[in-house]
């Protein structure tokens, strides 16, 4: 599945978003609470379902849905949104009710994914994906969230642009897998046995040395919108 963000990038990436996200935050749909050590502060998890690991452990948790947030308007000074909107019924409600209880002078820092940028492991990549759209599985983000961050702008205003770049070392056969198994690719419930399948012919006849690891650059992009 897709490898953490390296110490160093994550450093920097979440040092700069704690400059927006001051305060009290609630981080909405926050799963195993990867984030949550990165962001510290006042921080206050929530999703609809308890998923919190060991990295979770000592912050507040609610169990709330993210498009009716259990909170008065204007409760906090910011809202952490991390791969989550194509998780939600209406991704556009969510993006209101985020804004509704954040209070005047904060923000919301909303990151769709990461991207792999340009190398010779992006066509077999989305090769996977068009075939999982071909066998008519559903994906995640083209069906049930926003298409990209105009989509969020739409709803939020213009947002600031905050991100990493960082060298990241892939093969083709780990590629292959997390395309055709990623819960952000694609929407819950699906049987994916046969994109798997699939995908295996697909690296197979690729010409690829499916271990030889390869250097691309991966970005994590977030969008900041002040309130």
């Amino acid at each position: 599945m897709t490898q953490p963000v390296p110490d160093e990038a994550a450093r920097d990436l979440y040092g700069r978003l704690r400059r927006f996200l001051a305060g009290t935050v609630l981080d909405v749909g926050c799963g195993v609470g990867s984030v949550a050590a990165d962001l510290s502060g006042r921080l206050i998890l929530l999703d609809a379902v308890d998923l919190r690991g060991p990295l979770a452990a000592g912050f507040p948790f609610v169990l709330g849905d993210a498009c009716a947030l259990p909170f008065a308007a204007g409760s906090f000074d910011g809202v952490h949104l991390a791969r989550v909107l194509h998780h939600v019924s209406d991704w556009r409600v969510a993006l209101t009710e985020a804004r509704r209880v954040v209070r005047p002078g904060g923000a919301i820092a909303v990151t769709l994914g990461g991207r792999m940028f340009a190398s010779e492991l992006s066509p077999l990549r989305d090769a996977v994906f068009d075939e999982g759209r071909r066998l008519g599985l559903r994906g995640a983000h083209h069906v049930h969230g926003p298409a990209g961050y105009e989509d969020v702008d739409a709803v939020l205003g213009a947002g600031e642009v905050v991100e990493v770049v960082f060298p990241q070392s892939d093969t083709a056969r780990r590629v292959v897998v997390d395309a055709a198994n990623h819960p952000y690719a694609w929407l819950p419930g699906q049987d994916l046995s046969p994109l798997r399948a699939v995908a295996e012919q697909m690296l197979a006849r690729s010409g690829l040395d499916p271990d030889e690891p390869v250097i691309h650059e991966r970005v994590i992009s977030y969008r900041v919108y002040r309130r």
